[in-house]
């Protein structure tokens, strides 16, 4: 866990406003500045980026989704990093976001300090700062076996465990296995944190 707290502010972008008043509470409580937007229309209208920033942002909401807000944000201000927040995550979408530049993608409920310590992570990247994490050493791809190489290409393709399982002849639960030690070799808690990191490293297709 690290120490010390990264400078800059997070915004929150989410049409649910218990989720909002939540995260303000909670990142004002770690010391990190937040402002929340209920809408990806008010977010994109009003918001300039000011010091280090990064964006929690809602996958699901009317009008304007969160995948066209984070397009707008490559467009205009691909420096920020950007963590998805979604209660309907797959493991496609996860991956097509990530392969998109996001920096997270996080299911919900989520894990409220793996949230902090990401967000954190995302200041210090924008910062110019090493982030830290696995994300920096590459070893651990010299520690998968040849099948956990198959199924990690799998996973950065985006595929399904079920259709990895019928490539490669095993069954779903065999996938499962072997995704939760690749995960566990690379360190990482999510199967977008495990695409990004193996992204990082060009591996996969």
């Amino acid at each position: 866990m690290h120490t010390t707290t990264p400078s800059g502010s997070v915004c929150i972008v989410d049409d649910d406003e218990q989720v909002r008043r939540f995260l303000v509470e909670v990142f004002t409580s770690v010391g990190v500045n937040a402002d929340a937007f209920p809408c990806g229309e008010r977010f994109m209208q009003t918001w300039r980026p000011v010091g280090a920033t990064c964006v929690l942002l809602d996958l699901c909401m009317p009008r304007v989704t969160g995948c066209e807000v984070h397009d707008w944000l490559r467009a205009a201000h691909p420096q920020v990093p950007v963590i998805f927040l979604t209660g309907f995550a797959d493991v496609p979408t996860a991956v097509s976001a990530m392969r998109l530049g996001a920096f997270d993608f996080l299911e919900k409920p989520f894990d409220i300090q793996h949230l902090i310590e990401r967000a954190q992570d995302a200041l210090r990247t924008f910062s110019g700062r090493a982030a830290g994490g696995c994300a920096a050493n590459a070893a651990w791809l010299r520690t998968l076996t040849p099948r956990e190489r198959e199924v990690l290409d799998g996973i950065v393709a985006g595929r399904r465990n079920k259709t990895i399982a019928s490539e490669l002849g095993i069954s779903e639960r065999t996938v499962e296995t072997h995704r939760a030690n690749i995960m566990q070799k690379s360190g990482t808690r999510s199967v977008a944190e495990l695409v990004a990191v193996a992204l990082a490293h060009n591996t996969g297709p």
